[in-house]
C-alpha cells in the first residue's frame, strides 16, 4: 500500500525534509495567507510533517493539533512547537479525535498520497464544525517556466524502468469530486507559485533525496539512477543562478452548516 511505503519513507527522512530548501514552508505560509484564520481558530494540521502549516497557523495564534503517521515527524514537530496544543501520531483514515472539535482542517501536500482519500475526507467533515472548512495542496503547474521542463520529462521518460508498485508515491487525485463527493459545499481553488534560489547542483540533488521523490529515485536501477542524477546535474550547469520554479493548487470546502 502506498500509504504504508510513504510512512516508511517519510519516517526516514525525517530529520532533513524541508531542511536543505524551505519548499514546504515557503507553500505552508502561502497557503495559510490564503486561508486566513484569525487568532483562536482550532486548527488541525493533517499529516504535518515538519510543520510547515502548524507554524504559519501558530504564528496566526490559531490553537494547533498536529497529526502525522511518521513517528520521527511528531518528534520533531512536537520539539520545535512547544506551543503546539498536541502533537499524535495518527492514521488519516481514521482520526481518533472528537466529532466537531476543528473549525479548520488543513493538510499540505499529503491527500494524493492516501491510499483512500474519500475515507479521509470523510473523518475529515466527521471531526469539523459546521461551516468548519477543509483545505488542502497538491502539485501544481508554473507559469513563465520553461527551463524545468526538463525536470518532469526526466521523471516521465525514467518511469518505464520502475518496477511496479515502487517509485512515485503520489495518485492522481480529482480534487474537486473528492470534497464534492464528501458533502463539502463553497468549494475554492487557487494556484501558487515560489521562486527558490539554490546554491548549487549539489543543494538540489540532495534536496531531491529528502522528501517524496526519494522513493521515485531510489527505485530506479542502478545505472539508470545515475544517469538520471547526470541529466539533472547537465540541466541545472547551463543555469546561472539556479532558481527552482515550484507550483502548487490549493482547494477548500466548507462543512454544512
Amino acid at each position: 500500500m502506498t500509504a504504508a511505503r510513504a510512512t516508511a519513507l517519510f519516517d526516514q527522512l525525517a530529520s532533513v525534509y524541508d531542511e536543505i530548501l524551505p519548499f514546504f514552508t515557503g507553500f505552508g505560509q502561502q497557503h495559510m495567507e490564503w486561508l486566513a484564520p484569525v487568532h483562536g481558530t482550532r486548527v488541525l494540521d493533517l499529516g504535518a510533517g515538519r510543520g510547515a502549516l502548524t507554524g504559519a497557523a501558530l504564528a496566526r495564534g490559531c490553537r494547533v493539533t498536529a497529526v502525522d503517521c511518521a513517528p520521527g515527524m511528531i518528534e520533531r514537530i512536537s520539539a520545535q512547537y512547544p506551543e503546539i496544543h498536541e502533537a499524535r501520531l495518527m492514521d488519516a483514515h481514521q482520526l481518533d479525535l472528537p466529532d466537531n472539535s476543528f473549525d479548520l482542517v488543513c493538510a499540505g501536500f499529503v491527500v494524493h498520497l492516501l491510499d483512500d482519500p474519500a475515507a479521509a475526507a470523510r473523518e475529515i467533515r466527521r471531526v469539523l464544525t459546521p461551516g468548519g472548512v477543509f483545505s488542502f495542496s497538491v502539485p501544481g503547474p508554473v507559469e513563465d517556466a520553461p527551463e524545468w521542463e526538463f525536470y518532469s520529462s526526466l521523471f516521465r521518460e525514467f518511469q518505464p524502468l520502475i518496477p511496479a508498485g515502487e517509485g512515485r508515491l503520489s495518485r492522481p487525485l480529482d480534487a474537486e469530486r473528492l470534497l464534492a463527493t464528501a458533502g463539502f459545499t463553497g468549494l475554492g481553488r487557487t494556484a501558487i507559485e515560489q521562486r527558490l534560489p539554490v546554491p548549487d547542483a549539489d543543494t538540489f540533488w540532495n534536496w531531491g533525496l529528502s522528501h517524496g521523490s526519494r522513493a521515485y529515485i531510489d527505485a530506479l536501477p542502478a545505472d539508470a539512477r545515475t544517469e538520471f542524477e547526470a541529466r539533472v546535474r547537465a540541466e541545472l550547469s547551463t543555469m546561472d543562478p539556479i532558481v527552482f520554479a515550484a507550483g502548487a493548487c490549493l482547494w477548500r470546502g466548507t462543512s454544512p452548516a
